[in-house]
């Protein structure tokens, strides 16, 4: 799909995944690595544990389908033949430390002299510009300065990463679909531009709640394996028989029909009471924060349905979630996950040789296309493979006649939106961000689920009073459709006659049975691309369970990888697969674009969620696959970095992230006193780890967070305060990159939501308004866009079909 993309990748760690998801989509990936090889290859696991750079699976994991040019920049030499590579190149990824390049003469504007068409994005910890743009940084202190980990982990331990590193992976992912828009807009302009990608912003933007401070609103608190709101503790992971399970029963009309069930399974076995019987779910959110419902009827509730969970096995629970359509999954570790029967049965792994006899299991696609099939496999390139065997010149066809320079990048692109909560509805608020013209589709009896979760608006829960609906759909119109009535469906036929895009992320197989399956609309309009968005996909033997993120997040093993050693799983914070498929969702659609662009043709795009989060933990599945070993939880720990944790800082829950690499030990070691330790290497560090974390708690347990990561930054360590969401909206470096913005908002007069992940240097986003209320737009929509008389939108409103 993107075979005449070449993309140079100039990234040397796990930011290699914004080259390798263009990889994936059918671009040429040129690495490009210095004489001994980027860090991913000298960072574990490794085949057979035996240390060696090309077989590396922490490398192998993002660098599969590429071509290895070894190349010391630093050089002249070899800068020249780096400018030739440049010359002839469309998309460059970097994650160096900024300034870096500018020093070798290769910043983003010396590169543009040498090919003014390239689209260069740079993959930073906090971004390129602000006052903490030249800290130090890690996956740790990235995640820290996001307010993500506050909210994750036990209560009264430290805050958690994710299990293994992510923050790199956000932005990653984030840099290659941001890329594939600039794509979009240069046919325009004939122009490349830069693109400015934070770790810490990619990863701020999975959690609403950080602007929730700012609207009056209360924030989530730290609940390990839950979520705990205004006191209100709602346990999400329940222990079973023979391990945990996922069981989403949360307030709300979106989600009362799934207790309702649950409730009925109970009765029939007789374990349920008088308390479970009393509760509206429908209305329980209300009634507790009116008064008018003790929060003790809902812990015992929980109590009750935890008994209940406590007496199955994950396989009795798993097949009920699937007779009874309940929102019940396991927690799956990495073992369970690479012989679980579903994604055999859509094909979804790729076995490969592992060069020593035996086999790598690798992820498959990102994304299921029906009418495109992308040409990827092969073993990782060793190092310099590719040094005399590639030619650096190529045929480029660009010519833009009549450059348009001052346009958003996806101005004049059509979206019509039939998704919900927030792994589609927030890719697409990216597609607005950047100019597309975004018609979202609800009901009044059946509304995005956003609409009804916390936080709200200075705590008033009306339907157009949502943050975090605010958060994922600013910018879009509201067109209120009652699709099951038979009026709305030439009104979605006329939508798909005007739309590039649709989207939707109801259970496989509704849009079919609504009349509005991709076999229909393709007849409508056969230029249409249609994504559709599910927990497991559109096909396999799991497929028709409806859910969300927590469920996913429970299947791809993010719950058993989270966590402390000594305690049961912690799990992310929220739905967390919601927050890692958006980009997967923008790169997928902007790939299709780029072949309709070439053929004419639209395409339907099958997106699993759960898919798309196991391409973010490919080295913990190549270690299963290759080595045999599962993942454990570790808290904090980090096997390439010592020490690498969070420690308790001045104040009430206030703590401080520090990741210390080998270079600044020393500085360190002199700073707690550790002089014995002085000159300790990491496994000497290793050994004498309580009395390294005793003295680092010590020292840092007095001082103020902040205060503490300026002095550690000043000694040359990696370290940042562990923002709350409070933390994120004080923070200097994203009030200088504007994270946080008001905008209009019909309901509340104004709103905070986040900016827009990326910064481009060119055509930055454009945000002029916060969420719509439900049917806001309906008379614009139906006659500005789709050309409806007055008389022609008064009948519809008549059979009550705009609802």
């Amino acid at each position: 799909m993107l075979e005449h993309i070449r993309v140079i990748d100039l990234c040397d760690g796990i930011s290699q995944f914004a080259g390798h998801i263009l990889a994936r989509l059918g671009a040429e990936v040129i690495a490009v690595e210095p004489v001994q090889g980027v860090s991913t290859r000298h960072t574990g696991p490794y085949v057979a544990d035996e240390p060696n750079p090309d077989f590396s699976l922490t490398h192998w994991a993002y660098n599969r389908g590429k071509k290895s040019v070894v190349l010391d920049i630093e050089s002249e030499q070899d800068r020249a033949r780096f400018h030739h590579l440049v010359q002839n190149a469309d998309i460059l990824f970097e994650d160096r430390h900024p300034g870096y390049l500018r020093s070798l003469a290769l910043s983003y504007e010396e590169i543009a002299e040498i090919n003014p068409e390239i689209i260069h994005a740079s993959i930073t910890p906090y971004g390129l510009t602000g006052p903490r743009s030249h800290w130090l940084g890690s996956d740790l202190t990235a995640v820290a300065g996001s307010s993500f980990m506050h909210a994750s982990g036990d209560a009264d331990r430290a805050p958690l990463r994710v299990g293994v590193p992510h923050s790199f992976l956000h932005a990653a992912a984030d840099a290659a679909a941001a890329s594939l828009i600039a794509l979009q807009e240069r046919y325009r302009s004939g122009a490349g531009q830069h693109i400015d990608v934070s770790a810490q912003e990619s990863v701020t933007i999975g959690f609403p709640q950080n602007v929730a401070p700012m609207e009056n609103a209360l924030a989530a608190d730290r609940m390990a394996g839950g979520i705990s709101l205004a006191g209100m503790d709602i346990p999400l992971l329940f222990p079973c028989l023979d391990g945990y399970t996922i069981c989403v029963i949360l307030p709300g009309a979106a989600f009362a029909p799934f207790s309702r069930r649950l409730t009925a399974w109970l009765e029939e076995e007789g374990a349920v009471d008088e308390n479970l019987q009393s509760i509206d779910w429908d209305n329980i959110g209300v009634q507790l924060f009116a008064g008018e419902v003790s929060f003790d009827v809902v812990a015992n509730a929980f109590a009750t349905y935890g008994r209940f969970l406590a007496s199955k096995s994950k396989m009795e629970l798993w097949e009920a979630a699937l007779e009874r359509n309940l929102l019940i999954t396991p927690s799956m570790t990495i073992a369970d996950l690479v012989d679980y029967e579903h994604l055999e049965a859509r094909e979804f792994w790729d076995i490969q040789p592992d060069g020593k006899g035996g086999e790598a299991k690798y992820p498959g696609g990102l994304v299921k296309f029906k009418n495109n099939e992308v040409d990827f496999g092969g073993i990782p390139p060793t190092l310099g493979q590719h040094n005399n065997s590639f030619s650096v010149e190529r045929t480029r066809s660009l010519d833009v006649k009549d450059p348009v320079i001052d346009s958003l990048p996806l101005e004049g692109l059509k979206v019509v939106e039939f998704s919900w909560v927030i792994a589609t509805p927030s890719a697409v608020r990216i597609l607005c961000d950047y100019g597309a013209e975004v018609v979202k589709v609800e009901t009044a009896s059946h509304p995005d689920t956003m609409r009804t979760v916390n936080p709200f608006v200075n705590e008033d829960p009306h339907p157009d009073n949502s943050v975090g609906y605010g958060v994922y759909n600013a910018g879009k119109r509201s067109l209120s459709l009652d699709l099951s009535k038979p009026e709305a469906k030439e009104v979605v036929f006329d939508l798909i006659r005007w739309a590039d895009i649709a989207t939707e992320s109801f259970a496989p197989g509704a849009m079919g049975r609504l009349g509005f399956g991709y076999e229909v609309l393709s007849e409508i309009n056969p230029g249409l691309i249609m994504l559709s968005s599910s927990l497991l996909g559109q096909s396999g033997p799991h497929s028709s369970l409806a859910g969300y993120g927590f469920m996913a997040a429970a299947i791809a093993g993010y719950y058993e990888l989270t966590g402390w050693a000594d305690r049961p799983p912690a799990g992310p914070y929220g739905p967390y697969t919601d927050f890692l498929a958006p980009r997967i969702v923008v790169a997928s659609l902007m790939a299709a674009l780029e072949r309709r662009r070439e053929t004419g043709v639209g395409e339907h795009i099958d997106l699993s969620q759960t898919e798309c989060a196991l391409h973010y933990l490919t080295p913990a599945i190549l270690d299963q696959s290759v080595n045999g070993r599962t993942i454990q939880r570790q808290g904090n720990d980090d096997p390439n970095i010592f020490p690498h944790g969070v420690f308790p800082a001045e104040g009430d829950d206030s703590w401080l992230a520090i990741a210390c690499s080998d270079e600044s030990w020393s500085q360190l070691a002199e700073l707690l006193g550790l002089n014995d330790l002085f000159d300790a290497d990491q496994t000497t560090r290793r050994e004498h780890q309580s009395v390294i974390d005793d003295a680092l708690g010590a020292w840092s347990s007095v001082r103020n967070s902040t205060t503490a990561a300026e002095e550690l930054q000043a000694l040359g360590v990696a370290a940042y305060p562990v923002h709350d969401a409070a933390g994120t909206n004080s923070d200097p470096q994203l009030a200088h990159r504007q994270h946080q913005v008001r905008v209009p908002q019909s309901h509340a007069g104004t709103m905070w939501t986040h900016s827009c992940r990326t910064k481009m240097s060119r055509t930055p986003a454009v945000l002029n308004r916060g969420g719509p209320c439900l049917g806001e737009d309906n008379f614009e929509v139906l006659s500005e866009l789709l050309g409806y008389s007055v008389d022609q939108i008064a009948d519809l409103a008549a059979s009550e079909v705009l609802e």
